[in-house]
């Protein structure tokens, strides 16, 4: 069986945390985001058992699009286009991610949190589901560090509907950040592998 730690692999995940940031980031500062965009992060929460990298994002990286050509700006692109607040979110959420991984109770907490999520019969971008997801994020997340500070409009960030939309986004992002580690994804390759990453990101697509 072919290895799954490969240099597009990684790069899939990485865009599937970059989108999830990018959603999160999105909401705070504006008070809506692209719903596929929302879809697509939430979808991948819902599909532990993915045979492979891309069945996470339904089976195909135009679900992760968006995060692709924000992975191509933050990594290829020029300081102008290169946003800090989304490097510094997803760099948090790596961080993050690892300390959850180290933490066997959550990784369970998070495996029976899911299970139920897939068992009820709701869209992913249904106020029920996100609120599940949400509520799992602060239950099972928040004692972790580091806490993920996302900044925007007190308005946006202080409803209650888009703050509960803003913590699923998160908890798609840490299941992109736990794919990345799958695939042998390491914080020194988000230096050392940049341009790899960006090759990576226009095969796939151009596929």
């Amino acid at each position: 069986m072919a290895s799954i730690k490969t240099i597009p692999n990684q790069t899939l995940a990485l865009a599937g945390v970059f989108q999830a940031v990018h959603v999160c980031k999105s909401l705070a500062t504006t008070g809506r985001c692209d719903n596929d965009d929302l879809a697509n992060t939430l979808r991948s929460v819902m599909t532990l058992n993915a045979t492979g990298v891309v069945d996470a994002y339904g089976g195909s990286a135009a679900a992760v699009r968006r995060g692709l050509r924000v992975l191509k700006n933050q990594f290829g692109g020029t300081d102008e286009a290169r946003d800090l607040d989304l490097a510094r979110y997803a760099l948090s959420l790596i961080q993050l991610g690892t300390n959850v991984l180290a933490d066997d109770s959550t990784v369970e907490q998070l495996r029976i949190g899911i299970s139920q999520a897939q068992g009820l019969d709701f869209e992913v971008t249904d106020p029920v589901l996100i609120n599940k997801l949400a509520d799992m994020y602060r239950t099972s997340i928040s004692h972790l560090s580091p806490r993920i500070m996302v900044s925007g409009d007190p308005g946006f960030l202080n409803d209650e509907s888009i703050a509960a939309t803003i913590r699923a986004a998160l908890l798609g992002g840490l299941r992109s950040v736990v794919l990345w580690r799958q695939c042998g994804g390491t914080r020194p390759k988000l230096v050392l592998s940049r341009a790899s990453y960006v090759r990576a990101a226009n095969d796939w697509m151009r596929g």
